[in-house]
């Protein structure tokens, strides 16, 4: 059915079978109007033929008329219905010379309509046309059928000092009429026909000149759609056209995109260098501070080795340095082991988590709500959503100074799309910190490493995601990520794509 529809067809049989219907149909519109005319033409010259045919006969018949010399009369309407303007036997249908009261005077036919008697009409119809053209006192042409034939009537009076004496009827058939009608069909026909081929030939060629080139340039649109910029051969303005000046705008657009994503490639790589040297300027700030402690613990013990008490007070310190660097390179390490993960499964496997969280609340008096409502028929990569989940989580007991509530859910959103919301009531954020709060070592709290959050933008980034935060001040905070689901494992890892 598809077929059926123009709407399904492509441009290339679209355009050929416009140009030839536009072209057929002109060309019989023309062609019709030029038959009409035509036809006109010829009715008109058949009817002026029959009426001075007959009117040359009616005045030939005077005298005849008055000697009562119904040969001469005969061999008159013999003559100038074979020999006269009106001449073929298939031509003439009848011809006839009628008195004032309607006898025969001279007919073609003699046999079936003697001299001197009435004409002989069978039909009802054909007596009311006698009485009707007897009463005829000035030429007169008209059309009439007997049987399937059809054919022009001709009528002119007889008459003497312009008494009437009678009147003359010839009658010539339509069939050349007929004939030559429909070989002016016929030929109209053969030049619609003619018409039509010059016109789909032309179609053809016109489409493949327009279509080539819109080709090229949907071939090029689903390269750029797909990213494949670099490497895209300029296409080729055959025509400064329309056409030729769409693709032209297409290059200069694929050359800007590709010059562009050059650029954005570029600053990623410049962004990730400013990143690192953070990252590496804060690493070192972080771990040289404890080290600096760790380093003169570690003099003053060389000093003095027998001094016990030191030993005491000094060696917690020591430990509580490493500890802290300890932290700062188990959080650097998170994100790159999540990184290399790609276990996919469904929402399930965030509930390992909430067996982790007990531990961290230990004997503390805080609520914990679970409510995992993510379907089977999504799937997810499991390790970097569980440190996702795990890193807000233990963000929002922290937050609650004494006792509180945490809440958890997670759902599936608007299309394929993964909701995670982590909320509690505990200090809040002020509104000057929220702008910093997923910087690296940015921290409010210290005993922390303001490292947690900032590797949870990373993970959620890294997985196309968004992380929201609305928080007041003691009233506590909600931390919202939206990130992609599928209904199974993609081909693609989000970490290389």
């Amino acid at each position: 059915m598809r077929l059926l529809s123009p709407r399904g067809w492509s441009l290339s049989l679209k355009l050929p079978v416009t140009i030839t219907a536009v072209v057929a149909g002109v060309a019989l519109t023309i062609g019709l109007a030029v038959l009409v005319q035509e036809r006109a033409r010829i009715r008109a010259e058949l009817e002026e033929r029959a009426l001075l045919t007959a009117r040359a006969v009616a005045a030939t018949a005077v005298e005849p008329m008055l000697r009562s010399d119904y040969w001469t009369l005969y061999k008159s309407l013999v003559s100038m219905a074979s020999g006269g303007e009106a001449s073929g036997e298939d031509l003439v249908v009848t011809g006839m010379v009628l008195d004032s009261a309607g006898r025969v005077l001279a007919h073609l036919d003699p046999a079936a309509n003697p001299l001197g008697l009435p004409l002989s009409l069978a039909e009802p119809e054909d007596r009311l046309w006698l009485a009707a053209v007897l009463r005829q006192d000035r030429p007169a042409i008209s059309p009439g059928r007997r049987g399937k034939s059809d054919y022009v009537e001709a009528l002119a009076p007889v008459l003497a000092n312009d008494a009437p004496l009678g009147l003359v009827i010839l009658r010539l058939s339509t069939q050349d009429l007929q004939a030559r009608t429909v070989a002016a069909g016929l030929t109209i026909l053969g030049l619609t026909a003619a018409l039509a081929a010059i016109g789909s030939g032309l179609g053809t060629l016109i489409s493949g000149r327009m279509v080539r080139p819109l080709r090229e340039l949907a071939a090029g649109m689903e390269s750029v759609g797909r990213g494949e910029l670099h490497g895209l051969p300029p296409l080729t303005a055959h025509d400064r056209d329309e056409i030729g000046q769409v693709i032209d705008t297409f290059n200069r657009m694929a050359a800007e995109l590709a010059e562009k994503k050059k650029l954005e490639q570029a600053l990623a790589t410049s962004e990730k260098l400013a990143a690192l040297g953070r990252i590496a300027a804060g690493v070192a700030h972080e771990v040289n501070n404890p080290l600096a402690g760790m380093l003169n613990c570690l003099d003053t013990l060389k000093k003095r080795p027998d001094d016990a008490s030191l030993h005491g007070r000094y060696l917690p310190l020591i430990e509580r340095g490493l500890n802290r660097i300890q932290a700062i390179v188990h959080a650097l390490l998170v994100e790159l082991r999540t990184e290399g993960d790609e276990s996919w499964d469904t929402g399930a496997c965030l509930d390992d988590v909430r067996d982790l969280l007990q531990s961290e609340i230990g004997a503390r008096p805080i609520r914990l709500i679970w409510d995992n409502a993510i379907g089977p028929d999504l799937c997810i990569p499991c390790r970097r959503v569980q440190q996702v989940v795990l890193n807000l989580l233990k963000n929002a007991i922290q937050a609650i100074p004494d006792s509180g509530m945490v809440i958890f859910r997670a759902y599936g959103g608007a299309g394929r799309e993964v909701v995670l919301e982590v909320e509690d009531d505990g200090v809040g954020i002020a509104a000057d910190a929220l702008t910093h709060l997923f910087d690296p070592f940015y921290t409010s709290r210290p005993t922390g490493t303001g490292l947690g959050l900032w590797i949870t933008y990373r993970l959620v980034e890294s997985m196309r995601g968004v992380i929201e935060v609305e928080s007041e001040p003691e009233k506590g905070s909600l931390f919202r990520v939206r990130l992609p689901a599928y209904a199974t494992a993609p081909a693609t890892a989000w970490g290389a794509a």
